[in-house]
């Protein structure tokens, strides 16, 4: 199946979301407007059903028959995952506010990401940056571009010379120790949340990021964006990383030869 999107059309869909529902809450959120789904990090507000409503609303009246899978729409039981492991049709799998947590805590690191999903296969990537206004968009085999200027990563020789992203508590607890003990043998390992950490690989600010726990609204726009600015990303067991993949661990890096540092010393032990 081809099909052709503007992608122009998409991005500004996805700032009118951040104008109308996401800027105009930041810091003045109300109690009533942030609750807890699986426990006292794992938030929803109201801007996160509203964007994901609207994408919802808009997206299909662009590109009729599409379907647009949403993160709250599977947490609350309206939407299911069963769609992505079809080969048929085209589907968008959308994060209404990556970063949540940071959201609701007045931090910066948070964004809206979304993915076009045809025939089984990620075409398309967005992450909005909202704070810094900045679109990054990857169309698969023509590049990655934040604000119409190509991003390259940036493969560094040396671990010890890696930026990087994980978050221990995402880890089954039995390793969390070991992982937080790699953490040290890099120049900085930090977590913010996935928008921001696809977005620093594929803008050479950091070499690799590492998850064990995948939600396809959290990877599958970052991963597309990543690969499309030079970078390398695959499964734990190296098999490549596709839409219907579930239960898998992932590692997104600058370059394979980054990759196989990171799995190396990260995984060898503990996989």
């Amino acid at each position: 199946m081809s099909v052709i999107i503007n992608s122009d059309a998409v991005s500004e869909v996805i700032r009118e979301c951040a104008q109308s529902y996401i800027l105009p809450r930041y810091k003045i959120l109300e109690d009533h407007e942030i609750s807890s789904k699986t426990g006292p990090r794992d938030l929803v507000t109201q801007a996160d059903l509203d964007v994901e409503a609207h994408l919802q609303r808009v997206i299909p009246d662009l590109y009729p028959g599409s379907i647009v899978i949403g993160e709250e729409g599977v947490s609350n039981g309206s939407a299911s995952l069963d769609v992505l492991r079809s080969e048929a049709g085209m589907v968008w799998i959308a994060d209404p506010v990556d970063g949540t947590f940071n959201f609701v805590n007045h931090g910066r690191e948070f964004g809206v990401m979304l993915a076009c999903i045809v025939g089984g296969v990620t075409q398309y990537a967005w992450i909005y940056d909202v704070l810094g206004d900045e679109m990054t968009v990857a169309e698969r085999g023509s590049g990655t571009f934040a604000n119409q200027e190509r991003l390259n990563v940036n493969e560094k020789a040396d671990y010890r010379d890696f930026t990087g992203h994980v978050s221990p508590r995402f880890f089954p607890e039995k390793y969390r120790e070991h992982v937080n003990g790699v953490r040290t043998v890099f120049t900085s390992c930090t977590s913010m949340c996935c928008a921001h950490e696809y977005l620093r690989i594929a803008k050479g600010h950091a070499q690799f990021s590492i998850y064990s726990r995948l939600k396809p609204w959290d990877h599958i726009p970052g991963a597309l964006i990543v690969r499309e600015a030079g970078g390398y990303v695959a499964q734990w067991d190296g098999r490549e990383y596709l839409p219907k993949s579930v239960n898998v661990g992932l590692i997104a890096a600058a370059s394979e030869a980054n990759w196989e540092d990171v799995r190396r010393l990260f995984l060898d032990d503990i996989v």
